[in-house]
């Protein structure tokens, strides 16, 4: 497993042809773009933490039943000056950049506290913008892209578009192209802030500018808390406080946030719910309350009959953070460091928007019949929820039919399987959350991705579609062994449709991907 976490040597810039084994569905047409790290280190500096490496973007090109391949370094102004001179010069997520070595003594402690630009190595996810396509990370940048040549067309700088320092890596997005993400701003009090972008209405329109939907301030002026995504339904925007924190002076003082974080376990997680049109807090002078948990990414969010439901992937505590940092994933131990970490299973919160004055602790507020979460009234100021567990697997990267039903009640989620104490750790899943239980595709030596779920254009059931996952092969190396190859899956029955293999040893050991169909 160690070795999927090394550098990409070979850029593919020219597309390469697939060689198909089984048949891929004729309906099945257009773009995988896939983002996440790609190179490790910089002449003689190495990257700490996974979030850290330079971007490499991949697009697996689907049409007549035939598929291409193309990657490339994002080239990006921290991959150009490190490029030029030979080491990390921007500071990452979790590495701090290395002073220049010709400078005096003086001037490289000077340079520690200096201040510069954020990072504009987008190397976590893409989204889409109409017709045009965002690389993002958490920072302050994002990267315009062009989707036949994955070059670099714009860079642009968030703040200048709306009032936040940074934004998560995960907006949702409305079919008319309307962008809702989350974000902070650090001046004065941390604020977190809703944000709202509108559609380009012209190609050649700069990047629109977006207003802050609503703003609440952190609970404390020298830390706020960390989000990595955040839940939307209809009509209500929904996030979640949890105990992972960023202390403010520590980012101001270290440079990087990874140094920033701190787990407060006695914290407990705190639901905020906002609507989307008027940006004012539901039950505001309520606090929805849980037990601690750690968490990096919601499923889907829908409206029930007066309910908010919600459901997130999640870990009892925040033990995984550890098994991030490229030291650990970089040995041989890796598996036996990776099987350390807790399986992270799917769970269910119901939040009820209308909350009765005279409701008595013992009164569970969630009404609705197909869910055991809770609601429950504490005191006159707080609501304790008790989550379901859907089903019993871990399952990380979770993915839906999002196009249909993003927003909406739903059945079906697909991710990568973890599991810590079973002979393949890493499969793909597919969780019915009605019936509450699972299918999954495994194979030995095997490593998938992210599985990116694409609807069949006239099907009417929510899985009637494909899933498409870049997989890797820790035996790429080895004599028997084999390339690396893109899976393509009936998500009804999990059962492989297709696959092709372009004659590349490995893919980039990524994060997050998008289809757009042609």
């Amino acid at each position: 497993m160690h070795k999927l976490f090394q550098t990409i040597e070979q850029e593919y810039k020219t597309p390469v042809e697939g060689k198909i084994t089984g048949d891929i569905p004729g309906w099945l047409c257009g773009s995988l773009y896939r983002n996440g790290p790609g190179m490790y280190e910089v002449g003689e500096d190495k990257y700490r933490h996974w979030l850290d490496p330079l971007a490499m973007f991949q697009c697996f090109r689907i049409r007549d039943k035939k598929a291409s391949y193309q990657c490339r370094y994002l080239e990006s102004d921290a991959y150009t000056k490190a490029m030029e001179a030979k080491r990390i010069v921007v500071h990452e997520f979790g590495t701090v950049a290395t002073p220049d070595p010709c400078i005096n003594s003086f001037k490289k402690q000077l340079s520690h506290f200096e201040m510069e630009d954020a990072t504009d190595n987008t190397n976590v996810s893409f989204f889409p913008l109409k017709d045009e396509l965002y690389a993002a990370t958490e920072r302050n940048f994002i990267n315009r892209i062009d989707p036949e040549t994955l070059d670099r067309l714009e860079k642009v700088k968030l703040e200048n578009c709306v009032a936040v320092n940074c934004a998560t890596a995960h907006p949702h997005y409305d079919a008319d192209g309307t962008i809702h993400n989350l974000g902070n701003t650090y001046q004065g009090w941390p604020k977190t802030c809703l944000i709202r972008i509108p559609p380009k209405k012209d190609k050649s329109d700069d990047f629109p500018q977006g207003q802050v939907v609503a703003s609440l301030a952190s609970q404390s002026k020298m830390h706020i808390n960390y989000l990595h995504s955040f839940g939307m339904s209809e009509n209500y925007y929904v996030f979640i406080e949890q105990p992972l924190h960023m202390n403010m002076k520590k980012v101001a003082s270290a440079k990087i946030q990874e140094a920033a974080l701190e787990w407060k376990p006695q914290s407990k997680p705190r639901f905020r719910v906002i609507d989307k049109k008027t940006g004012a807090e539901i039950n505001a002078n309520l606090r929805f309350e849980t037990d601690t948990f750690m968490f990096m990414h919601h499923i889907n969010t829908f409206e029930d009959k007066g309910n908010l439901v919600m459901d997130i992937i999640a870990y009892r505590k925040d033990s995984v953070l550890q098994y991030l940092y490229l030291k650990q994933l970089t040995t041989e131990q890796c598996e036996n460091e990776h099987r350390k970490i807790e399986d992270p299973l799917t769970r269910r919160y119901v939040i009820p928007l209308k909350i009765k004055p005279n409701a008595t602790p013992a009164t569970n507020l969630v009404t609705l019949p197909y869910t055991k979460a809770t609601a429950k009234r504490r005191d006159a100021k707080t609501v304790f929820l008790t989550h379901e567990i859907m089903d019993n697997i871990g399952i990380e990267f979770p993915q839906i039919n999002y196009r249909n039903y993003n927003t909406k009640k739903y059945r079906y989620v697909y991710g990568v399987g973890w599991h810590s104490k079973a002979d393949i750790i890493h499969t793909l899943v597919k969780i019915d959350m009605e019936t509450k239980s699972h299918k999954q595709w495994k194979s030995e030596n095997c490593f998938p991705t992210e599985p990116v779920f694409v609807p069949r254009p006239d099907g009417t059931a929510e899985d009637d579609g494909v899933l498409l996952s870049a997989v890797s092969r820790t035996d790429f190396d080895e004599k028997d062994g084999a390339n690396a190859f893109l899976l393509i899956l009936d998500a009804k029955s999990m059962e492989e449709i297709a696959r092709a293999d372009f004659g590349v040893p490995r893919f980039p050991k990524d994060l997050h991907g998008l289809f757009k169909p042609t």
